[in-house]
């Protein structure tokens, strides 16, 4: 009987060792502090034209993604054991209850070795204008947090209903311009 419990034992305790090496971890940086000069911490974005008109992004929600360490699991469902992922994301947005939705998110992504920023404004049955830059580097494999420089211009994805056509962001300011096609002017952030 004795024996009988010890190649049990045996029996259970390897595969358990074989299955707990294939398990692998990826250590993750995430999204450095300093890349948050990109971004707009602030409770509203107000932005005026050269006519004296303002338009104002309320900040209701902030949101951080954190998986800054996943590991894969070869007992996951399906048996995949796909490989680990490192990513973060911070993103900023307006409530969808009011008649202008805007997001905006910065976003790294250690093993796929992108950052990227996106921009989406959406105007109920007017307009919507989505912005997205993608660089194949990250804070870490550059060793310099800007990865996107200190100023930043972004085309906007043409679509038939787009007002704004580009956006301008600076870092340690974050959004600083928009410019309106549909208006034909320069909407600029003020403080």
């Amino acid at each position: 009987m004795k024996k009988f419990v010890i190649v049990l034992a045996v029996l259970a305790i390897v595969p358990s060792v074989f299955l707990s090496s294939c398990k692998k971890t990826v250590d993750c940086p995430g999204l450095p502090q300093q890349m948050e000069g990109y971004f707009p911490s602030v409770i509203e974005m107000k932005f005026s034209n050269g006519l004296g008109d303002t338009l104002a992004f309320p900040v209701s929600q902030y949101s951080r993604d954190v998986p800054r360490t996943l590991s894969n699991n070869p007992l996951s469902v399906g048996g995949t054991g796909s490989k680990p992922v490192c990513y973060e994301t911070l993103k900023a947005s307006s409530t969808m209850t009011i008649p202008m939705y805007w997001s905006f998110e910065l976003g790294v992504s250690e093993d796929l070795k992108t950052t990227s920023i996106s921009l989406n404004i959406t105007e109920e049955f007017l307009s919507n204008n989505y912005f997205d830059v993608q660089v194949n580097e990250t804070p870490s494999s550059l060793g310099d947090y800007k990865v996107f420089g200190d100023t930043l211009v972004i085309a906007a994805s043409p679509v038939s209903s787009m007002r704004f056509s580009e956006a301008q962001i600076v870092y340690g300011q974050g959004l600083v311009k928009l410019h309106d096609v549909a208006n034909n002017c320069d909407w600029t952030r003020v403080w």
